[in-house]
Parts: structure tokens; sequence; C-alpha cells
């Protein structure tokens, strides 16, 4: 059952269900965990549906839950079928299902955590429509475990699908959410009082409850921000263009020893230290964009799996139409709809005309195309040559700008995710009913070369190789994603969907790397 349910988390759930159905689950009455897991699956179809297919899916779940608190008492099970009746449109048998979980919960749960002994009271209260009592009941969840952020997180998450089909007021929980993530940047020149400065960013910190912090640490602004997020207690993430020891050389030393020593203090209190793009010269400016997508992106998607909300700091540009990279991510930040502090700081700055390179950011789908296991002719005629038309069809709104074919899998090159994302969405729908596909995704650098054979530009990088090694390891009916490409999505794109963590998989002839679920956006 855990491979089952590996399936649903990664957003195949048609493969989920053919896998439950062969195992003969689809037959069984008897078994609290088999329909427990049935409920989950139907649970997980109905939130993506709206109207009368919402509420189907969603009384067929709250059955199978129920069912199987009838066999095993228990509050998860009778907790969820609470739930999924109120979605259902099924009011009294919601209200009668959490009384049950009430009383379960009255006569003691051995083995249970208090934070889910007092959320589960919590979510019942609320479906009884107790809201003072869900709230003292969430506090007391939250002061039993108070840096337990996803366990919060997953309960506001619920109580947000509770009150919305209330059709009440949500606005309470904001008192209940987890620290705000941060996304920062800023100049290398600072003022001489950097105390005053220092002072104002503690305020501002403070002030939006910052938890978490994302960004790089070059000499100036970067550094500055990072040791006042480390003195707060956040959590810092560091995000690199190319490797440390380049970066060093090329962004932090030339400032001063002094810098080089704050560099080495914050980097050893980091939680997470990432590499982007190369340390080459030539690749410098294309990794800092794509190490500055990748922060901003990991910032926001903190932020929606803590149910809580991203915010981005620039020190130096006095707006986003300003010169320079901070300024050029400020406005991408500003264009997704989102908050932002910009503290200018009416320096001199010093003219740096951004250094010409050919090398460029490059976002890569890879789709296997053979539906089957055999690997013949007559398998390569039908399975790919057939849904080639389908896929054309699908690619005219959104064209590559490069293409590849390695065997049977096809590599599809954009300048950007979001172009990727939407490429990857409409070859989903356009070929889901001709059978089993995956898909993978991945950003990185490419440089174009010109092919002396067909006397075209191609593009050659990494990128390529790694979405291949991806794909490899996609279960069949999803779509899996670098984090460096879900990152960068979630930095652009104001609605990219879901991006649910599958992972740290081990690739082919490569350590293991974070891989995630791409899937669209839960309806309500």
């Amino acid at each position: 059952m855990l491979a089952i349910t590996a399936q649903a988390r990664a957003g195949a759930l048609d493969r989920a269900w053919q896998m439950f159905r062969d195992a003969g689950f689809d037959r069984v009455a008897d078994d609290p965990a088999v329909l427990s897991l049935k409920g989950r699956l139907l649970k997980d179809e109905a939130l993506q549906l709206t109207g009368a297919a919402r509420r189907e899916h969603a009384r067929a779940a709250a059955a199978a839950y129920a069912a199987a608190a009838q066999l095993a008492p228990a509050p998860y099970p009778l907790i969820n079928a609470a739930t999924l009746a109120l979605i259902a449109g099924d009011l009294p048998g919601s209200r009668s299902l959490a009384a049950d979980v009430q009383e379960l919960l009255q006569a003691g749960v051995p083995d249970e955590t208090p934070y889910w002994l007092a959320a589960t009271e919590a979510e019942a209260l609320l479906l009884a429509n107790d809201v003072a009592g869900a709230e003292a009941a969430l506090g007391r969840a939250i002061a039993a475990a108070p840096r337990a952020w996803e366990d919060h997180a997953s309960t506001l998450r619920q109580f947000g699908v509770i009150l919305a089909e209330q059709r009440a007021p949500a606005d309470w929980l904001d008192a209940y959410r987890p620290p705000r993530s941060l996304h920062f940047a800023g100049h290398m020149r600072l003022p001489e009082d950097g105390g005053v400065l220092a002072g104002s960013i503690d305020a501002l910190l403070e002030r939006e409850q910052v938890g978490f912090g994302y960004g790089a640490l070059a000499a100036g602004a970067d550094l500055l921000i990072a040791e006042r997020l480390i003195a707060r207690g956040a959590e810092l993430h560091v995000v690199l263009p190319g490797d440390v020891a380049a970066f060093v050389e090329r962004s932090v030393r030339p400032h001063g020893a002094a810098w080089v020593a704050r560099f080495e203090a914050a980097l050893a209190e980091a939680a997470s230290v990432q590499e982007m793009g190369e340390a080459s010269s030539a690749a410098f400016m294309p990794s800092v964009r794509l190490a500055d997508l990748v922060a901003m992106g990991r910032a926001t998607m903190q932020a929606g799996l803590l149910q809580s909300e991203a915010v981005q700091l620039l020190l130096g540009p006095g707006s986003t139409e300003d010169g320079g990279q901070s300024a050029h991510a400020g406005g991408l930040w500003q264009q997704a709809g989102r908050r932002q502090h910009l503290v200018p700081l009416h320096l001199p700055t010093p003219a740096q005309p951004a250094e010409p390179s050919p090398i460029q950011i490059v976002a890569v789908i890879a789709v296997d195309l053979l539906a089957g296991d055999g690997e013949g002719f007559a398998a390569l005629d039908r399975d790919v040559a057939d849904r080639l038309p389908a896929l054309h069809r699908a690619l005219e709104d959104t064209p590559p700008m490069v293409v590849r074919w390695s065997a049977r899998r096809l590599l599809l090159g954009f300048s950007g995710t979001v172009a990727a994302w939407a490429a990857a969405r409409a070859i989903a729908a356009a070929l889901a009913s001709t059978g089993p596909l995956r898909l993978a995704l991945h950003v990185g650098l490419a440089t174009p070369v010109n092919d002396p054979i067909t006397a075209a530009p191609v593009l050659l990088g990494d990128a390529f190789d790694l979405v291949e090694r991806i794909l490899g390891v996609t279960a069949a009916g999803a779509i899996f994603a670098s984090e460096a490409f879900a990152a960068s999505l979630a930095a652009c794109e104001t609605d990219p969907g879901r991006a649910e963590l599958v992972g740290e998989m081990a690739l082919t002839g490569q350590a293991p790397i974070a891989l995630y679920a791409l899937k669209p956006r839960l309806t309500r």
C-alpha cells in the first residue's frame, strides 16, 4: 500500500488506482487500512474537481473513511470522513461524525502526539461550527509543538477548506500561521554607518515575522541581511551562483579580508547551501540570474508549504526600474504580485556594464512517448509515431526553441520555465487519453554552438542530460521536476500549480537530488 500512496503523492492518480485494482483492493470491504487508502485516493480526486463531480467524489471518500472507522474506530478516518461529508454537502452527517470524533478523543487515544490530538479536536469543533472552541483548541495544539511548522500548515490548509465550504471568514487563521519567508538581495556598496541600517533591517524582519531567508552572500547587502537573519534565529538558506570558492574570489574577497571572514561566519550558520550554474567567468552573470530565480522560488515554495507568505527585501535599488540584477529580481517579484520592501541607499555605484555572454538559461522538458514496455519497432510506431500529431498540436501555442530526439525520448528546450510548464501541461492534456505518459523538467545553462553538419545553431549543456536522468525515475502518469525548475517556476508564475516533494532520488551516474511532482492547483 505504501507504493500506491507514493504514486498518489507523485500526482499519478491513474497509476495509483490501477495498482489499487491490480492488488484486488477494490474488492476488499473488511480491511480498515485498505478502506482508508481508498478514501485518500478519492479525496485527492475530489479536491481537484468542482461542482457536482467534487461532491460526488467527496461523498464516496467519506463513505470509505467511515467504513474504515466502523471496522476499527479511530479519530483519523473519522475526522476525514467528517470533513469530506461537509464537502459533499452532507452537513448533518458531517456534524454527527465530528461528534463521534470528540467522543473518541474524550475516551483517550494512546500513542498520539499532543499536537495531533488537539488539532483533531479543533477540526471537529470547527465542523460543529464552534469557531471559538476550534480556535482555543488550535492554540493548545500549537503551544504543544510551537516549531512544528509543517504540522501547523497542514492543519491551517484543512481549516481553510472547511471555512471555504462553510462560507465563513478565515482571517482569524492568520494569527496562527508559521513565520514568513524572505528573499533578499542588494548592492555591494553600503553606507559607512552600518549600525543604523542594521537596526532598520532588524525592525523590518520583526515586523514581517520572518523565519526563513533565501539569497546569496556577496559582500555588502547580502551579507548584512544574512547576519541580521542569523541574529534573530531565522533559518538562512544560501543560493550561490557557481561553487563557493569561485564565488568568494569574485564577489567577496575583492572587498577586503573582513568581508571574507563575515562570509565564512554566515556560511557556517546556513541551514542549506545550494550552488547554481557554473563558476566560469563567461557563465557568471547567467548563473547569478539563475541563482536569484531559485532563491526567490524557494522562498515562495517554503511559504506555500507552510501556508504563510513570502516577501522580498532589496537593499540598494530605489525602484525595480533601476539597473542591475537586484532591480531585475525585484521586477520579477513585483510581476508575480508579491509584497516587497525596497530600501534605497542613494550611493553612487560605479558603472559596471554586464559582461556579454552567449550562455543562456534554458528550461527543458523530456517526454517519454513509449506507452508500453516493449522496445521494438512496432511499439515505436504505435506509441511514438501515432502520438506525434497530437503532440505537435499541443505545442502550437508554446513552440520550443530547440528540439532533440534521444531514442524514444523527446527533449524540448524553452527560454523560461513558464513557457516550459505551459507546454508540459498542454502535452499532458493532449496525450493523457492515449496511454501512459511521463514528463520531466529541469532548468539550467546552455550555450549555442553552430553545428557545421546541419548549418544550424544547437544548444549544448548539462540541462539536457540531467532532464533525461530525471525522466528515468519519473512515475508513469506524473510530471517530475528538479528543485531548480520547481523553484524558478514558483519565482515567475503567479499560479504555478502545486510542487510536492517526492524526495531525494538517486539518478544514474549522479548523486541524489531533490525531485518534485508538479500538479495542477487544487480547486475549491
